[in-house]
């Protein structure tokens, strides 16, 4: 171990939720442990206080690669242009300032030297934000203003490929693939494996100038193969290298196009603004549902207007017809009786009065008959028929009338089925149209929205478009690179056969072939020594992994593979299955990453601090400990900042009890107003973790 970095200050001013200057000093005694815990519920600042330090450290470059790790368009995304503090901004404040003061101490020496990084960012209205920053560096009188001075003075503290490691969010970085270029090209730097390829293409540089020149004075078939292959390779790299810039900037595209589009959706939200697509899809909905209403309105209309009154009568309804047929009945016999009584004295009188003499009767026998005549037709009405006594008021007025009732009453009605539904309809269908009208209302009376939202959905539709023409280039980059690595290869292993025959032949031009023997022996070392560290990180990452998930009753361990480190896991009997095969879990990928990441820490020459953000999120209970002692907290001197909430490490709970004594600082973050949203504000509590004093 050569040098032992550590952050002993963080200044924060107007950035993010934390208004005016906020100041974080990480130094702890020297007595005590370098670890330091800074608690907050969510939404309360962490992931600010993770993006300030790595910002401070990495500069403007640092934007990117926050960037590439908040991805997506969920409220956290990381959105650069709108870090400064809102009520600084209504204050008229237009800048944000961030400092961190690093410390590197030779672990063998003891020596130490301090650098102070200064990062001030203006921000203009339409502009993009312009970053001012200095240095001071504890052994010189004078500040550092150059930026490329910066960047060096920073490197040579605490390089970026450094910091793009160990300051992280483990929630979000659980998905990292360790095989990424960029991911590589860091791994490479860390363990120190760079020099050696750096050394490699410099002395297969030399050894390309110098077999040219032997060309030029005739050389032999096998060195003009050789040179060819090698302007091959030359050629070939620099397409390679070509494209990966181009496909990054494709990348880099793609992440502005979609945090753009991300913006215009919630401009759309926020702001209201009105689709005439939508706004003319819900005029035809409406029409829809007006035809369908009014067409069961039609239907419901007939039911009341007769089935349903008829059907309301219920019991009432044969105890109606047998009443409207006994008034028939009466009435009919009404009629006869109206019709035949009021002759009745003419009938007598036509019987009984002036008979012939020899036909007249006796007072006695005349009074007698015409008295039996009287009852007989008298007989024809009374008594009446039965069922028409006590009918003094008629229901219908006409025979015809009180006929069409009966036939109404003693009719079935194929209407009353399904009434229950179809009223059930028209009143979904009534709100349907109700929300419908309430909303093209609504629309067609903002008429500046309705033009902002065609200029939204235009705006949107183009930027989908971008996306997709972008995700279609990225995967032809991503194809072309692998027929480029499939060609690199097929290339070097040409080389290395024409090295052999012209170093065969070439003896006696030294300079050529002592640069062929160093490069291949440059080549031999970084070979050995990637083989020797990728041997040591999987012995670390095997055990820690194992010993944290509780998996060595299944596996005996696991292993990287290859310069892309693809991993393997090791079954007990021997038999090997890919990481990606064995469906890990969310946890178990975290796990594994953070162990990748304290195995590079345990082998890089210089040891950055590990800053972490949602340590434990994904964990389960029974690992939470172990990654704590393990991975965090370790005791070999290196510095751990660790953020989490009160759910991942419970001050009441038995986690806490475990490890408060192996931090030597803690805070608090304590936000004030609307959580998860632009009006609230966060204060520090200093040496307290959610009320509970450490160490």
């Amino acid at each position: 171990m050569a040098n032992l970095i550590s952050i002993d200050d963080l200044e924060i001013t107007n950035f993010g939720p934390f208004y005016g200057t906020t100041r974080f000093n990480f130094l702890t005694d020297s007595e005590g442990p370098p670890h330091v815990l800074i608690g907050g519920k969510n939404g309360a600042g962490k992931t600010h206080v993770l993006r300030a330090m790595y910002l401070a450290v990495a500069g403007s470059a640092g934007i990117g690669d926050l960037r590439k790790v908040e991805t997506g368009s969920d409220a956290n995304r990381f959105n650069f242009d709108r870090v400064l503090n809102r009520r600084a901004a209504r204050e008229g404040e237009d800048k944000c300032t961030l400092k961190a003061t690093i410390r590197q101490r030779d672990a063998d020496s003891g020596k130490e030297q301090i650098l102070t990084l200064h990062r001030e960012i203006r921000f203009r209205p339409a502009s993009p934000p312009v970053w001012h920053s200095w240095a001071e560096r504890s052994n010189d009188l004078e500040s550092v203003t150059e930026e490329a001075l910066i960047e060096r003075l920073r490197d040579a503290f605490l390089p970026r490929h450094l910091a793009r490691f160990f300051f992280f969010d483990a929630e979000k970085s659980q998905n990292v693939q360790l095989g990424d270029s960029d991911i590589v090209k860091g791994v490479s730097r860390i363990l120190g494996l760079w020099a050696y390829e750096r050394l490699e293409e410099e002395l297969r540089d030399i050894f390309t100038n110098t077999n040219r020149q032997l060309n030029s004075s005739g050389g032999n078939e096998a060195i003009e193969k050789l040179s060819a292959v090698q302007a091959e390779i030359t050629t070939l790299r620099g397409k390679m290298q070509s494209n990966e810039v181009k496909e990054r900037q494709r990348r880099e595209e793609l992440q502005e196009a979609e945090t753009k589009l991300s913006e215009v959706e919630d401009q759309l939200k926020t702001l209201g603004a009105v689709d005439p697509a939508k706004l003319q899809q819900d005029q035809n909905t409406r029409e829809k549902v007006s035809v369908a209403k009014r067409e069961i309105e039609r239907q419901l209309e007939t039911v009341w207007e007769l089935p349903m009154p008829v059907a309301l009568l219920a019991g009432l309804r044969g105890s109606l017809a047998q009443q409207l047929q006994g008034e028939e009945t009466k009435r009919s016999w009404l009629d006869q009786k109206q019709a035949i009584e009021p002759r009745l004295p003419a009938i007598k009188a036509e019987v009984f009065e002036s008979p012939p003499p020899e036909h007249a009767l006796p007072a006695p026998t005349h009074d007698f008959y015409s008295s039996r005549l009287t009852k007989a037709l008298e007989g024809l009405f009374h008594p009446p028929p039965d069922g028409v006594e006590g009918i003094e008021i008629f229901a219908c007025d006409r025979p015809e009338t009180n006929f069409a009732v009966r036939q109404i009453l003693a009719a079935p009605y194929a209407e009353l089925q399904g009434i229950e539904e179809s009223c059930r309809k028209l009143e979904l269908l009534e709100q349907d149209w109700k929300d419908l009208e309430y909303q093209i209302r609504q629309q067609s009376q903002n008429i500046a929205a309705i033009g902002a939202g065609q200029k939204l959905h235009e705006e949107r539709a183009s930027l989908k478009a971008d996306i997709a023409r972008i995700e279609k280039e990225l995967t032809e980059f991503a194809s072309l690179r692998q027929q480029h690595e499939a060609e690199m290869f097929r290339l070097k292993v040409e080389e290395t056969r024409l090295s052999e025959a012209e170093a065969s032949a070439s003896k006696g031009r030294s300079l050529a072939s002592r640069a062929h023997a160093y490069r291949e022996a440059a080549s031999l070392m970084r070979k050995r020594a990637s083989e020797q560290m990728r041997k040591q990180i999987n012995e670390l990452v095997s055990d820690l992994w194992l010993e944290i998930t509780d998996r060595g009753h299944e596996f005996k361990g696991l292993e990287f593979t290859g310069d892309l480190w693809q991993c393997e896991l090791i079954r007990r009997n021997g038999n090997r299955i890919s990481w990606d095969d064995a469906n890990p879990s969310a946890g178990q990928k975290q796990v594994r990453l953070l162990a990748f990441y304290e195995a590079l820490r345990r082998l890089a020459q210089t040891v950055p601090p590990l800053v972490v953000d949602t340590p434990l999120g994904r964990l389960d209970k029974e690992v939470r400990a172990a990654v704590l002692s393990r991975l965090y907290l370790n005791d070999d001197g290196h510095q751990s900042i660790v953020l989490a909430t009160n759910a991942e490490i419970d001050p009441d709970g038995e986690l806490f009890g475990k490890v408060r004594d192996q931090f030597g600082k803690a805070f608090t973050l304590v936000a004030e107003g609307k959580e998860g949203t632009d009006d609230y504000e966060v204060h520090v509590e200093q040496k307290k973790y959610f009320g509970k004093r450490i160490g």
